[in-house]
């Protein structure tokens, strides 16, 4: 029903805002707020239960440093932000134009194999980042 499909488009609309402007609201701290010097972000508890970085550690300080145009920043606390901010641009751009009624090409998430591909790129990073030994140590953040 045409009716019912106008109200899911304008719900969509409502939650992709919604999710926009909380997104928004964070960028605006992690500028604004240091990671390194202030302690209201969150801490890894994979890191602190086992010793190990995550995929995701060095996150929070490599967004500050990317807010702040320092891409060497960015590369030294995790170098993996570069491809998932890729993935997520794409994934929002896609999403945008799709509210829009256009399209990109092929979402890569509505085939079978890229999201397989993608999880075993953050698995791999992830173990590689956490040998103590050249290259692999770079990996590490900071």
């Amino acid at each position: 029903n045409m009716q019912e499909e106008q109200k899911q488009k304008r719900r969509n609309l409502i939650a992709y805002s919604v999710i926009g402007i909380a997104a928004l609201i964070l960028l605006v701290l992690y500028f604004v707020f240091d990671p390194t010097e202030y302690g209201i972000f969150p801490k890894c508890p994979f890191l602190y239960l086992t010793g190990l970085y995550c995929p995701g550690c060095g996150s929070q300080r490599a967004l500050h440093c990317l807010l702040h145009g320092d891409l060497a920043g960015v590369w030294a606390y995790n170098p993996m932000i570069f491809f998932v901010i890729a993935v997520v641009l794409y994934q929002a751009v896609y999403k945008l134009l799709e509210l829009s009624g256009r399209k990109l090409p092929q979402n890569i998430f509505k085939r079978r194999y890229p999201p397989l591909i993608i999880l075993g790129i953050i698995l791999v990073y992830w173990v590689a980042r956490n040998l103590p030994f050249y290259p692999f140590d770079t990996l590490a953040p900071g």
